[in-house]
């Protein structure tokens, strides 16, 4: 999830750099499980 709170940037400008920021962290990894298969405690 991106937020910027800067009324005055352009949503055009702003969400293409957003994301190559996030891109550019290689920080997203998909999970090897569905988000509540996660917390079950059946194998």
């Amino acid at each position: 999830s991106i937020e910027w709170e800067d009324a005055g940037m352009d949503r055009l400008h702003g969400a293409p750099e957003s994301l190559a920021y996030i891109r550019a962290l290689n920080a997203i990894t998909p999970p090897d499980a569905a988000f509540d298969a996660a917390f079950s405690s059946e194998s």
